[in-house]
């Protein structure tokens, strides 16, 4: 049966980590729009002002809202499991239930140019790998028991081009590494829960024009252009491009897909 618009997700519950800002905020609303009640969890609910990204309400709870599902906001870190703890518990006082999971939050911790394999150091090493595998991880394990429970469930975790090959230089290697790490504890819980209705998937953007990037990475000089140039669709994705992809991973559409990482990268080449 083919479904439509709101009718899609209509009565599931999204919690979408590093919502309020970037691809995260865009996920956010993507699942809004077809129906889905959404939890918009970052380690700070303002966190779009950090790079002037501009909303177009006072929060992203209230974009979210407007759109005439029921949203609350979360603000917990990740990386840190007893934060993870308190947010579920909070999430199935609240709705009941969890039905959609997108591990978004992530990032490298530190400076581009002090990511190499050989020399990053054990501080930034450890928080990037807290950050994106742990948090992934935590969220995933206590968002098991209530799917399993229901019979049903979808997990979009996040990992990277990064993860899939060496990046030119051999920069983002911390951030690499970690995401490889995500990429084989989505196809090992894939296996695990399939039996109880639940797919786990990944996804694996290049880069994504987002506020924070522009600012952080292509403020580089050169950089941008380089990269583009190794785009064979010739654009940079839109956090809305990696949104579509993540719709049809936790809708009818993805129903037989689990334990894949997709990617999401206007077929990039590197030469």
């Amino acid at each position: 049966m083919f479904m439509e618009g709101k009718e899609k997700l209509g009565g599931k519950l999204a919690l979408v980590t590093g919502a309020a800002r970037g691809i995260g905020r865009s996920h956010a609303l993507r699942l809004a729009h077809l129906g889905a009640d959404i939890v918009i969890n970052d380690i700070g609910l303002e966190s779009y002002k950090e790079f002037g990204e501009k909303i177009s309400a006072p929060t992203v709870v209230d974009e979210v809202s407007a759109l005439g599902v029921k949203c609350i906001g979360i603000e917990a870190d990740v990386s840190n499991k007893n934060q993870v703890e308190v947010m579920f518990k909070n999430v199935l006082d609240e709705f009941g239930h969890i039905d959609i999971l997108i591990n978004n939050a992530g990032g490298l911790v530190g400076e581009v140019f002090q990511s190499f394999a050989s020399s990053v150091s054990e501080k930034d090493l450890r928080a990037t790998i807290d950050r994106n595998l742990m948090g992934t991880i935590f969220c995933c394990q206590e968002a098991t028991e209530p799917m399993k429970t229901q019979g049903w469930g979808r997990i979009v975790n996040t990992a990277s081009q990064a993860a899939l090959q060496a990046q030119q230089g051999g920069v983002y290697a911390s951030y690499g590494v970690a995401k490889a790490g995500v990429i084989a504890y989505t196809r090992y819980l894939a296996q695990e829960l399939a039996p109880y209705g639940i797919t786990v998937n990944c996804i694996a953007p290049a880069y994504v024009s987002t506020h924070r990037l522009e600012q952080k990475v292509f403020s580089i000089p050169g950089w941008k252009e380089q990269y583009l140039a190794q785009i064979a669709l010739g654009r940079m994705a839109e956090p809305d491009d990696i949104s579509k992809v993540v719709e049809f991973l936790v809708t009818d559409l993805g129903d037989y897909v689990t334990g894949q990482c997709l990617s999401v990268c206007g077929g990039v080449i590197k030469f």
